[in-house]
Parts: structure tokens; sequence; C-alpha cells
């Protein structure tokens, strides 16, 4: 009986240590992982011309996408035609011999 609650504290305290190791390792990353970020950033930093230019081609490149899906979207409204009744009639008989089957089923 004694030898049994000495395992289980045993059991208890080395998995409690897993996990304290755990949290303190993550911790312990988290300034490393933010300087080596700001290292990059550094070495990899454009200049403010570069910048500017950058931005620049970014806001033409998303006014051009626009204007084209607004020439799509419009093209598309136009010959939009629905459904015919014969595909409407389909699609119900269809269902409603699907709907029977799932609920013959159940």
């Amino acid at each position: 009986m004694i030898m049994m609650k000495i395992w289980k504290k045993s059991i208890a305290a080395v998995l409690a240590g897993l996990m304290g190791f755990g949290v303190w390792g993550t911790s312990l990353a988290l300034p490393a992982e933010a300087a080596s970020h700001q290292a990059y950033e550094q070495v990899n930093a454009h200049p403010a011309w570069h910048q500017a230019a950058h931005e620049r081609e970014l806001a033409k490149q998303k006014k051009s996408d626009h204007e084209r899906w607004e020439r799509e979207h419009r093209r598309a409204e136009k010959s939009s035609k629905g459904h015919s009744t014969g595909e409407v009639t389909t699609a119900a008989i269809l269902g409603a011999v699907v709907g029977a089957v799932i609920a013959k089923n159940t």
C-alpha cells in the first residue's frame, strides 16, 4: 500500500517536472525568437524610395484588379438568365425522391 503511494507521487512529480520544463522552455524561447525577427528585418530593410515605389505599384495593381472585377461582375449580371422551368421541376422532383429515401431509411 505504501509502495503504491510512493509510485503515484513519483509519477506525479515526474509529470509535473516535464510540464514545468515545457512551460519554461517556451517562455525562454520567446525573446530569442523576437531577436531573430528583429535581426532579419534590419538586414532585409529596403530604402524609403524603394518602399514608396513598392506601395505605388501595389496601389496600381489593386486598382486594376478592382476594375477587372467590376467588368466581369457587370458582364455576369447581364448574362445571367436564371433557371428554366424544366430545370426547376427536375430539381424539385429529384429533391422529393431523395428526401423520401432518406426519410424511409432513418
